[in-house]
């Protein structure tokens, strides 16, 4: 859902104001739309969201805890 609602919000081109990498000189309003996206992220920021999702993973939600939990 979340990703929905963020794909509308971008094609309809409403941005956030700010640097998404101020060391880059680059703005959230420079990020293309659809896949292109992805590859406009510098690859440090790309590295802290998955090492981020490996975290929420492994250490606050592992699937272990919830083994027969239907």
């Amino acid at each position: 859902m979340a990703a929905v609602v963020g794909t509308i919000v971008h094609n309809n081109h409403i941005t956030f104001d700010g640097y998404l990498s101020p060391s880059a000189n680059l703005k959230f309003s420079d990020i293309p739309t659809g896949v292109d996206g992805i590859r406009a992220i510098p690859t440090a920021g790309l590295l802290q969201i998955l090492f981020f999702f490996a975290l929420v993973e492994l250490a606050w939600m592992p699937a272990s805890k919830y083994d027969g939990d239907y």
